[in-house]
């Protein structure tokens, strides 16, 4: 890893142009603002330094060290970051647009209102990184590490979360369109509030997630492991469950209005009543709560819970 003081750009050494920047975002008449374009500067350690309100163009920073590195407002197009160190930089309100951050840690970065677009951050270790308030279009997040990471009232669309790790990931009053979960596992993944429209869950493996109050639309769940879910008050009107494990799920008051619940298993299921079943999709491979199969015959009592021996 090359120190910044061995580093120069097109002659100038880096150090001066990071001074220069540093009195830029101070003072804009005395400083000179960073401003690159097809820069290289690979295997560089530039450990928090400050590109606040920088434009990157073209720019390769592969297999550099920029922990803790400042880029808020920052502007970013085209760049290459693949495989850098990023754990706890800050682009709170920069613009990034095509931009690969593939295989980078950033364990506890912060996108707080940023403006992400064809950004690909497959398997990155995103562990506890703040997306709040952020406009995400087309982001790849295939295989991704994002324990812990918070999406409050983001904005997402055609994301992809394929195969990613989501254990307790939050997205309180976020807003999903056309994104994929197809195969995404974690426990306590919660989508509290929020919105999915078009939206891919197939066999997600999501354990004692919590959907309450969620709005769910056109939103494939199909053969995706709920046991011990808490489904309260959220609308799963004609989203597509078929197969879903829902075993000891909390269904109080979940509007299943033409939900598929063909092959689902609802054993131990709480809160279910029968006109919610009534309106739903079962057959002779769903299990209902009572631990019996159905499909779901109004008035027969099979909508009241026995406990699931195979929830843990």
């Amino acid at each position: 890893m090359k120190a910044s003081s061995q580093t120069a750009v097109n002659g100038v050494p880096l150090d001066d142009i990071l001074g220069a920047h540093a009195e830029w975002t101070r003072d804009a008449a005395s400083g000179v603002r960073c401003e690159w374009n097809g820069v290289t500067l690979s295997g560089v350690d530039l450990r928090r330094a400050n590109f606040d309100g920088a434009h990157l163009e073209g720019v390769t920073l592969a297999d550099s060290d920029l922990t803790a590195a400042e880029l808020r407002r920052a502007e970013i197009d085209s760049a290459n970051f693949r495989g850098t160190l990023l754990n706890g930089a800050d682009f709170t309100s920069g613009q990034l647009r095509q931009v690969d951050l593939s295989f980078c840690l950033l364990q506890g970065a912060y996108f707080i209102e940023a403006r992400l677009e064809h950004v690909d951050f497959r398997e990155a270790h995103l562990d506890k990184t703040r997306f709040h308030d952020a406009s995400i279009l087309e982001g790849a997040f295939a295989a991704a590490v994002l324990n812990g990471a918070l999406f409050h009232h983001a904005r997402l669309v055609e994301c992809d979360f394929s195969g990613a790790q989501i254990n307790g990931v939050q997205m309180y009053r976020t807003d999903l369109r056309n994104c994929g979960f197809r195969s995404a596992a974690g426990a306590h993944f919660s989508v509290i509030s929020s919105r999915l429209i078009d939206c891919d869950l197939w066999r997600a493996e999501l354990p004692g997630a919590s959907f309450a109050h969620a709005r769910l639309q056109s939103t494939c769940l199909a053969a995706a492991n709920l046991k011990g879910a808490d489904c309260s008050e959220a609308s799963f009107r004609g989203c597509d469950l078929s197969g879903a494990v829902l075993r000891d799920a909390r269904m109080c008051k979940t509007d299943l209005f033409a939900a598929n619940l063909c092959g689902a298993d609802l054993t131990g299921a709480q809160g279910l009543t029968q006109e919610q079943l009534a309106h739903t999709r079962t057959d002779n491979g769903t299990f209902l709560p009572n631990g019996r199969r159905g499909p779901y015959v109004k008035y027969s009592g099979a909508e009241r819970p026995v406990r699931s021996r195979a929830y843990a």
